[in-house]
């Protein structure tokens, strides 16, 4: 079986940043990437210099490329079931995250080496507003506003609690792939079980309002 004739530029990209974001800059090769797509290494010169202006290429998203991944929300009325809506939410944000984090990674390493950008390069332009984060909370924060409004949540604060939602996605993602705090990782179906449990009954029974500890 001969090699593939002909690969568009898409495929290289996405290969790439998929091979880059496993093995980092200094441990890719162009033939890891090359072997992806079932091309020679040279094929992959057809769409870039080097493998320095690939790694550019691939790993620097173009303005509008990263899609939300709870758009589906624009579309709720708010008088769903809440922890079907949570849940969801849940397992959206976090295979979002997880993609999204090792490619970060990526970056900010090869960024390191070469002294070119101060801080963690973020994945998007912070000039063009609102940012997908923006985006993000926004749109989870209308949510819980429409759901409180229907009378399916009580909440005094929906943009806070929408902050704690994406924290809690972002935590488990963090944890788990960076701190990796439990070994073997717990499911995310018995995480996101926990998290709604918790938004749904809440920790701690109703009682007496003691004082805060000081």
């Amino acid at each position: 079986m001969g090699r593939r004739p002909k690969v568009t530029r898409e495929e290289v990209l996405a290969a790439a940043r998929q091979v880059f974001a496993d093995r980092g800059f200094e441990g890719t090769t162009l033939a890891a990437i090359a072997s992806r797509l079932d091309v020679s290494p040279a094929a992959l010169l057809r769409h870039a210099a080097n493998k320095e202006a690939l790694f550019a290429a691939a790993m620097s998203p173009a303005p509008g490329e990263i899609r939300v991944p709870v758009e589906f929300l624009s579309t709720v009325e708010g008088d769903e079931d809440p922890r079907r809506v949570l849940r969801r939410i849940g397992q959206a944000i976090v295979p979002f995250l997880e993609e999204k984090i090792d490619q970060q990674i990526s970056r900010w390493m090869r960024s390191k080496v070469l002294q070119d950008t101060p801080g963690f390069p973020l994945p998007f332009d912070p000039q063009v507003k609102p940012t997908p984060p923006q985006r993000l909370l926004g749109l989870i924060e209308s949510y819980l506003t429409r759901a409180v409004a229907a009378g399916r949540l009580r909440l005094s604060d929906p943009k806070a609690a929408a902050l704690l939602l994406i924290g809690c996605c972002h935590s488990y993602v963090t944890l788990h792939r960076i701190a990796q705090i439990v070994d073997p990782p717990l499911p995310l179906d018995r995480y996101l079980d926990t998290l709604v449990e918790i938004w749904t009954h809440g920790a701690v029974p109703p009682g007496p309002v003691e004082e805060s500890p000081r």
